[in-house]
C-alpha cells in the first residue's frame, strides 16, 4: 500500500500557534521567576545578586509579553493570561518585596510583609482592579529601587540602574503612552 504523503500547505502552522501563546509564555515565566525568587529567601541575602539579575530577567518578560501581544495577536492583544498581566506584574514584585523581607536585607522583615499583606487585602476587596494592582506595583517599585540602592550601591549603579535605563529607552513609546494616557484613565474612572 503507497501513503500520499501530506501537501506542505496542509501541514500545521506551527509558527503561528508559537506566535500566539508567546505573550503568554512570557507572562507565566514572570510568575515562575517570582516564586524562584521567593524561595531565594530561603538561602538569605547572599542570594542578593542571584535575585536582582532574576528580577531583571522578569522585567524583561514584562517588556516583551506586552509587545509581543501587540504584534501578534488579534485586536484584543490579550492571550489567554493577558487579562492577568497586570496581576502577574504585581505579584513578581510582591515576591521581590518578600524576598528583602525575609532576608531582612536593609528593612525589618514585618515592614515588608505588612505592605505585602497590605497588597493582598486591597487587591482581594477591590477584586483585583487595575488602578489597585498599579497602586501597589507602582509604589513597590520604587520602594524596591530605593532599597537596592542602599544596600548594594555598587551592584546598583553598575547593573540596576544601566538596565533600567536601557528597558527605558527600549519602550519609550509604550512608557509614555501609558503614564500619559492609560493610568490617567484608570484613575478617572
Amino acid at each position: 500500500m503507497i501513503r500520499k504523503s501530506r501537501p506542505l500547505s496542509a501541514a500545521p502552522n506551527h509558527t503561528s500557534a508559537i506566535k500566539n501563546n508567546l505573550a503568554d509564555v512570557f507572562t507565566l515565566s514572570r510568575g515562575i521567576i517570582a516564586v524562584i525568587i521567593l524561595l531565594m529567601s530561603l538561602v538569605g541575602k547572599d542570594a542578593y545578586t542571584v535575585v536582582v539579575v532574576l528580577a531583571l530577567i522578569g522585567a524583561a518578560t514584562d517588556m516583551l509579553d506586552g509587545r509581543t501581544a501587540r504584534r501578534y495577536l488579534s485586536k484584543d492583544r490579550k492571550g489567554k493570561l493577558g487579562k492577568c498581566d497586570l496581576a502577574f506584574d504585581t505579584f513578581f514584585v510582591l515576591c521581590i518585596l518578600a524576598y528583602l523581607s525575609l532576608s531582612r536585607i536593609v528593612m525589618p522583615m514585618s515592614l515588608g510583609l505588612v505592605w505585602i499583606v497590605l497588597a493582598l487585602i486591597a487587591s482581594s476587596v477591590w477584586k483585583f482592579k487595575a488602578k489597585v494592582l498599579n497602586v501597589f506595583e507602582i509604589t513597590t517599585i520604587l520602594a524596591l529601587f530605593a532599597i537596592a540602592g542602599i544596600y548594594d550601591p555598587k551592584l546598583f549603579f553598575l547593573l540596576i540602574v544601566p538596565a533600567t535605563l536601557a528597558a527605558v529607552i527600549y519602550n519609550w513609546d509604550r512608557m509614555w503612552h501609558v503614564v500619559r494616557v492609560k493610568i490617567p484613565r484608570e484613575f478617572s474612572e
